[in-house]
């Protein structure tokens, strides 16, 4: 019988799932400072694009309830394994697209590989974590992963802006491709995946923090429609090149680097309510701020507003987490509480782009600041 050779790794356990995320977060995140260009080579306006981004953000909730289903009948790591695979064929197809309609029909397929990834990885951090530290192992998963989206865009902008975004999806590729490969040697650890009760929106809903988290998670992700697809955009319509793009992206992972650690650990001590509040204002004052600069500073503010965005993003995981009881009931709820990103990614996009055409990026800057002022005092409904 012919056994799997074995490949040694210098590192295990907790560091061997965060060298996945690490890898996975710069493949990913290549592919930011192009996207929504790439996107715009196909449609007329700024406005479709984000329209567009609305119908993968259907996709996204559709499959946030399918996936989860998958769980039960695949095991977590196989559809991670298969996501990678996935991602890095269809990101090379990519190269060859020539219509809107082709990049549509792709992209539906894309998506899943993309969710599967997403979802079954978060569920991965809780193995490798206990209760009374899942705070601190959510905080150094968050920064991990910025670290990639810090790498990732910068160099994604510099190859785009040398070569052409063909090399970008390429280059993004290969690294998936290696990392499904690995995991076929090497398996992350994956405890059983219960299915006593069916995923209940209504269940989900009678806990009223669970609510409020939803909320919160909706608008952390409104935010990061601005940053991913339209201050590209506006960089774009300024006449910048990818590599500035690409470089505010760079800015934007250094606060998430610097201060999820610390804030998860003052979270876990000293409550969640005021650091997530915190986080809204922030992002709200310099958002607002910035329409008073020129258009190279404006870019460079918005993306350092993320300083709001790492009070926020660590801590919305961790409360989820730390609220419930069992696993039973975190496979129960999470696919629910994600599907709040995804939410986030069609109302968000579909807001942003009307606003766009009647009032152009000036007026969406605007908007902008009072929309997650909203939030701000929605995180005050938590109850630590």
């Amino acid at each position: 019988m012919l056994k799997t050779p074995k490949i040694f790794m210098p590192f295990k356990g907790i560091y061997y799932l965060t060298f996945i995320v690490l890898i996975s977060s710069i493949a990913t995140s290549m592919l930011m400072p192009i996207f929504p260009l790439y996107i715009k080579s196909f449609v007329s306006s700024n406005a479709l694009v984000g329209y567009v981004s609305a119908f993968v953000g259907v996709l996204l909730v559709v499959y946030s309830f399918l996936i989860p289903k998958l769980f039960i009948k695949i095991k977590k790591l196989t559809l991670v394994k298969v996501g990678f695979l996935g991602l890095a064929i269809t990101q090379i197809i990519f190269t060859v697209l020539v219509n809107i309609k082709q990049f549509l029909i792709l992209e539906i397929i894309r998506t899943f590989f993309l969710l599967s990834t997403y979802l079954a990885i978060g569920l991965f951090v809780r193995e490798y974590s206990s209760r009374s530290t899942m705070g601190k192992a959510e905080g150094q998963y968050f920064t991990i992963s910025n670290f990639g989206w810090l790498i990732g865009p910068l160099l994604g902008g510099l190859l785009a802006t040398a070569y052409s975004f063909d090399i970008v999806f390429i280059f993004s590729a290969v690294p998936q491709l290696l990392l499904a490969i690995i995991l076929f040697f090497i398996p992350l650890k994956e405890g059983p995946t219960h299915d006593n009760h069916k995923i209940n929106l209504f269940d989900y809903l009678k806990h009223k923090d669970l609510l409020v988290l939803y909320l919160l998670s909706f608008g952390l992700f409104a935010w990061w429609n601005i940053i991913y697809t339209y201050l590209p955009l506006y960089a774009n319509a300024s006449g910048f090149s990818p590599n500035t793009i690409g470089f505010a992206m760079f800015l934007s992972a250094i606060p998430l680097i610097l201060l999820e650690i610390p804030i998860g650990k003052l979270a876990d001590g000293h409550g969640f309510r005021k650091y997530i509040f915190t986080g809204f204002i922030i992002i709200a004052v310099i958002t607002l701020f910035s329409n008073l600069i020129s258009p190279f500073y404006k870019i460079m503010l918005i993306s350092l507003a993320t300083i709001g965005a790492a009070f926020i993003e660590p801590l919305l995981e961790t409360y989820f987490f730390k609220h419930l009881r069992s696993k039973e009931d975190e496979h129960k709820f999470y696919p629910i509480y994600k599907s709040s990103s995804h939410l986030s990614n069609i109302i968000a996009p579909l807001i942003y782009s009307t606003i766009l055409i009647y009032f152009d990026f000036k007026g969406l800057f605007i908007f902008v600041p009072i929309f997650m002022l909203f939030f701000a005092f929605i995180a005050l409904k938590l109850k630590r």
